[in-house]
């Protein structure tokens, strides 16, 4: 089979993923490279198979084509460490040729990323859970975000918390890395600007094994624990937190994707049920583009989509929207970037579309975790209409608000 007919993938041991590119004749202008930036190894697999399996049906759906072109995906891992993440680029970038890359969980690993993409002109769809704010509160043109920022989906989590739980007094529990810490902050402030009070704040090392010592920690005085230990990280705390006889007492709100997102829910398990969880997205949002998505995918990988699946087939969608709007020529870098800055999508998660810092405007649901039978179910209960990263406000307001980033121990004292 010709090189160019056929997937690259690059990392080993990506064979558990079925092959993305079937044989096709190749086309007079060439394929469209898309590099798919997926942290295959780690803590954060999960949402790696995600973002493949996104990709790939957005694949098998436009025939193998974007924007009028062949399409060619390359797939790489960077094993949720920045410094692999620069590599992975580069390599995207200088040996493969892409015109574009989607994916990139790890909030560090984007920030990592960014100013190589930049220079080199190389647009960035950030499909996965990097939720860093400093991407998108300025101005970095080749870098696109389309699932959304901590504030988004921390923000909401944190007044709806103190406005439907009731909640007077929060305990917050995170892991310690940037994305996590953004999202708590953000929870952390909403609940208290709502008139809430955060007593305690708890955090854990990403990959922590053990989570009896800090659930031990957290305080049963309140009325509500805010969460974003992200990963397997989340499945373990939630887990113990059950062990510790304290499922039902006191509410858990995952302000993301800690232990109830929809690839880890069911190593989470019942211990999951009676939490709540922010997200854009859960594959039970009852709209007709929605239910065809869902349908289309479980038909092919015999499971419901996460976040970061339909988050990636989205982002393909935009690019495809762009890349059509300049007749398929995404060699011309600066014209694929300013028809990508004008996509709006009527998208599986709802509308979306850019801001003028390039992040995504969207829907923010509110959901319960359920168990129907045997299956454990996100019900969404509330939805928040065209959440942007400003919640509303002027950027310029919003940044004059202080910035919590990294500020352990700024509520709790």
């Amino acid at each position: 089979m010709h090189r160019r007919h056929r997937l690259l993938i690059a990392a080993a041991g990506l064979s558990l993923f079925a092959p993305l590119v079937t044989a096709a004749p190749a086309a007079a202008q060439g394929p469209v490279k898309i590099g798919v930036l997926a942290p295959v190894t780690g803590v954060f697999a999960s949402f790696a198979k995600d973002i493949v399996d996104g990709a790939q049906l957005y694949h098998a759906e436009s025939g193998g084509q974007l924007g009028g072109r062949k399409l060619e995906l390359i797939v790489e891992d960077y094993q949720v460490r920045p410094d692999v993440a620069v590599t992975k680029i580069r390599k995207l970038g200088e040996q493969d040729h892409a015109h574009a890359v989607v994916g990139i969980v790890l909030s560090a690993a984007a920030i990592a990323v960014k100013d190589y993409v930049n220079a080199q002109k190389l647009p960035l769809l950030i499909s996965g859970f990097a939720v860093a704010e400093n991407l998108t509160l300025q101005p970095n043109p080749y870098v696109f975000r389309i699932t959304y920022t901590g504030n988004m989906t921390g923000g909401p989590a944190g007044t709806w918390s103190y406005k439907h739980l009731k909640a007077r007094k929060a305990a917050i529990i995170a892991s310690d890395s940037v994305g996590p810490l953004e999202i708590i902050m953000a929870w952390a402030r909403a609940f208290e600007e709502a008139g809430g009070k955060v007593v305690q704040e708890v955090y854990a090392p990403l990959g922590t094994a053990d989570f009896a010592p800090y659930v031990a920690q957290l305080r049963r005085d309140v009325d509500v624990i805010g969460v974003q230990t992200v990963g397997a990280d989340g499945v373990r705390f939630v887990k113990q937190w059950r062990e510790y006889g304290m499922q039902g007492k006191i509410p858990l709100v995952d302000a993301a994707v800690g232990f109830s997102d929809l690839s880890l829910l069911p190593a989470s398990g019942d211990a999951a049920v009676g939490g709540y969880n922010s997200q854009p997205y859960q594959y039970t949002l009852d709209t007709p583009r929605n239910k065809k998505f869902v349908q289309a995918f479980r038909a092919k990988f015999n499971r419901d989509p996460g976040a970061p699946a339909v988050f990636t087939y989205s982002a393909l969608l935009a690019l495809d929207q762009a890349a059509k709007a300049i007749g398929g020529k995404v060699e011309d870098a600066p014209r694929f970037i300013e028809a990508l800055r004008k996509m709006d999508l009527d998208a599986p998660q709802g509308r979306i579309r850019f801001d003028k810092f390039q992040n995504v405007v969207s829907d923010i649901y509110i959901s319960r975790i359920d168990k129907v039978g045997a299956q454990f179910v996100p019900t969404v209960i509330e939805t928040f209409r065209g959440v942007d990263q400003f919640l509303g406000l002027s950027p310029e307001d919003y940044m004059k608000k202080p910035r919590l980033v990294n500020l352990k121990g700024t509520f709790a004292k």
